[in-house]
């Protein structure tokens, strides 16, 4: 089952972003090791997702959910069958797994991720 695992809220200047919701939420920001201009949020304990804040020179929907799946492949390939489009090419993040983007029927960016073994 796909499950949301990760948001990405995309700013024209990241850092603000990231001081807006570290004072209005708490939530603790960092920078990722890579790309630059990526943020990890801490949002706390409890239920609920971490996410990050990101620049818009990455993408520019507003926020983007990630959901889990069991093959980056065969769901590339079925959401192509239901009018879905990849977005740039798969990626292979070291301890994360693979990664990409796909572009649903209404013009939605969503993140794709197969965890690493």
């Amino acid at each position: 089952m796909g499950r949301i695992i990760h948001v990405e809220i995309v700013a024209a200047d990241h850092d603000r972003a990231a001081e807006f919701y570290s004072k209005v939420f708490g939530w603790q920001v960092t920078p990722a090791p890579v790309p630059e201009g990526y943020l990890l949020a801490d949002t706390g304990e409890g239920e609920g997702i971490d996410g990050a804040i990101m620049s818009s020179r990455y993408q520019t929907q507003p926020t983007i959910a990630w959901i889990d799946v069991d093959d980056l492949e065969t769901t590339l390939d079925t959401a192509r069958g239901a009018g879905g489009e990849p977005v740039g090419e798969v990626q292979e993040l070291p301890g994360v797994g693979r990664l990409c983007y796909l572009r649903d029927t209404e013009g939605v960016l969503i993140g794709l991720r197969q965890r690493s073994s």
